[in-house]
């Protein structure tokens, strides 16, 4: 019995895609490394590209908190537009809790207060400190008892009027329709103006980042030229640079971030001190929202730009 023995070479157990994921790691940190040696060797030119980015990014943050703080002082100024209905003389108290319960089960309604008639002379007491001369000449109370009736949606407020004008049981209706009119499209004019400045903002951050980091990369394009003479590929000349992008976004988003934080706090504390009147929303009901914002716009253009802009230098 005779055994051959093979000349031929055995493959290679790690060929293919386990090559390929073994190989990976080490890719990904000559990646990082080339990333961090390029910042460092141009650190005076990234530190100038990252500080231009950080102030877009602050200055588009800043637009957003003040788009949403426009929004808030337009729902602050829609809440306070209520209707009020009175209540048909000689009606029962039972009649009057029916209609109360009717008039809350309404659409768009968002809270019902019944106003007694005494109450309604002590508010008109309080408002015309003369009335409490005038009430002691008068044989009685001439007020109707009432109801106040709050809307969700300051622009239902002609539609919950009438449907409370229908309701059997209420005498009138009073509303100040031009008044309401005037202020919903103020406020719905303040939201428009808040959004389209907001909107303005981030899209001259982007421009100016996007521009940034052209710029950038133009600067380094001998670079880029060298090591395509040598035979580098586009994807190994593009991986450290799309790195140096997101890192530059991150330190720029960790920037805007520092200075959004410490400029909306500090004001909103000043405003609460001094200007108590003046409706700001508190730093953790809209800077949350606006950080996350910033990192996202960072991270998404310092990538997408550098991406952009190797284009130029890169046929593939």
């Amino acid at each position: 019995m005779r055994l051959e023995v093979s000349t031929r070479p055995r493959p290679d157990p790690l060929s293919g895609a386990a090559l390929r994921a073994r190989r990976w790691p080490a890719t990904v940190r000559a990646i990082l490394d080339d990333a961090v040696g390029g910042l460092r060797r141009n650190g005076l030119m990234a530190a100038a590209a990252t500080t231009t980015m950080a102030i877009a990014l602050a200055v588009a943050g800043a637009g957003f908190v003040l788009s949403a703080n426009l929004s808030h002082l337009a729902a602050i100024l829609e809440a306070q537009v209520e209707v009020v209905g009175f209540f048909r003389r000689g009606l029962s108290p039972a009649r009057q809790q029916q209609i109360l319960e009717a008039v809350r089960a309404l659409p768009d309604v968002r809270r019902v207060t019944f106003i007694g008639k005494d109450d309604a002379l002590r508010r008109l007491q309080q408002t015309y400190g003369a009335m409490a001369s005038v009430r002691s000449l008068l044989p009685g109370n001439p007020l109707p008892d009432s109801i106040e009736v709050r809307v969700a949606d300051a622009g239902r407020v002609r539609a919950v009027a009438e449907a409370l004008g229908r309701t059997d049981g209420i005498e009138d209706v009073v509303f100040g329709a031009p008044v309401v009119d005037r202020l919903v499209a103020l406020t719905r004019a303040v939201r428009i103006a808040g959004g389209a400045l907001a909107a303005l903002l981030v899209a001259s951050a982007l421009l100016i980042i996007a521009n940034t980091i052209r710029l950038t990369i133009a600067a380094r394009r001998q670079e880029i030229e060298i090591m395509t003479l040598v035979g580098a590929t586009a994807g190994f000349i593009r991986g450290p640079f799309l790195v140096e992008g997101a890192l530059q976004g991150i330190a720029a988003a960790v920037l805007a971030s520092v200075l959004l934080v410490a400029a909306y706090t500090g004001l909103a504390n000043a405003a609460s001190t001094s200007l108590p009147f003046l409706p700001l929303l508190p730093p953790a009901a809209v800077v949350p929202q606006t950080i996350g914002l910033i990192w996202l716009l960072s991270l998404a253009v310092g990538v997408g730009g550098s991406a952009i802009g190797l284009r130029r230098y890169l046929a593939t």
